[in-house]
């Protein structure tokens, strides 16, 4: 395995067992001789892809991959104006606003920004969590076919919390609610506490979708103001398809035979 391979498999493992591990976790982890985990994470560290505490000797990502991470995305114009239109619904509502992709069966945050009520709820940027267990992912998992569907979550990934979904039955209900109504909402499902309202939009060039999300605490919200945080969502959706184009025109053909 090349230095390079060595190196995206130790950030990946990080990613699922970070934030920061030693030598001997490493290599164990990823069942590489201690003396090639030293080594290469020495050279991540030297370039700025890890940083190495002095006092305990572990690694965590580096500055360098935050700073590059933050270029993801830019300068396209669709996720620029959706952006741009999340921050003044933040300022609008004091909620937490964000972005978020589709990656296999997991939705991960490109854009977020913190709210200003009391109770703050903000899930930064690079945070990886379970798609079928909040609205942003299932808005983005409504676009593909049911086959596809199907296949993405056979066998069924299993979460416990009583209120995420328990099987490919009960996703698929939750997924038809979400294309007849044009978004969805989550409330004490991946993560405690926190509910959300989110549509899905697309860039008619790309065909690539991302959800637009409004995200705050469940206690302190109720059906009437989600509603409304809701149509504030579809009202920004509507004015990008009117500036971009309908990008949901070429989602996938639904197949619901």
């Amino acid at each position: 395995m090349s230095a390079l391979s060595n190196a995206v498999s130790i950030l990946r493992w990080l990613r699922q067992h970070g934030p920061e591990a030693g030598v001997s976790e490493v290599a164990s982890g990823l069942d590489l001789p201690k003396s090639t985990a030293s080594r290469v994470l020495k050279d991540m560290a030297a370039h700025g892809l890890l940083e190495r505490d002095t006092a305990t000797a572990r690694y965590r990502v580096g500055m360098l991959l935050l700073e590059v991470g933050r270029h993801y995305g830019a300068g396209q114009p669709l996720l620029e104006a959706a952006d741009e239109a999340l921050a003044e619904l933040t300022r609008r509502t004091g909620y937490a606003t964000g972005i978020s992709l589709l990656n296999g069966i997991d939705v991960v945050v490109l854009r977020s920004r913190a709210g200003t009520h009391p109770l703050r709820v903000v899930t930064p940027p690079g945070t990886r969590g379970p798609a079928w267990a909040n609205s942003t992912g299932r808005n983005l998992i409504a676009r593909l076919s049911d086959r596809e569907i199907a296949r993405r979550f056979t066998p069924f990934p299993r979460l416990e919390r009583p209120n995420a979904p328990q099987s490919l039955a009960d996703l698929m209900q939750r997924v038809a609610r979400a294309r007849a109504r044009g978004y969805d909402e989550s409330d004490d499902e991946s993560l405690e506490g926190v509910a959300a309202v989110s549509v899905a939009v697309a860039d008619p060039q790309t065909g690539d979708a991302v959800s637009l999300y409004v995200a705050f605490s469940g206690l302190h919200v109720d059906r009437q103001r989600r509603r409304a945080l809701a149509g504030m969502l579809l009202e920004i959706k509507a004015s990008l398809a009117a500036r971009f184009g309908d990008g949901e025109a070429d989602a996938p053909r639904r197949a619901h035979g």
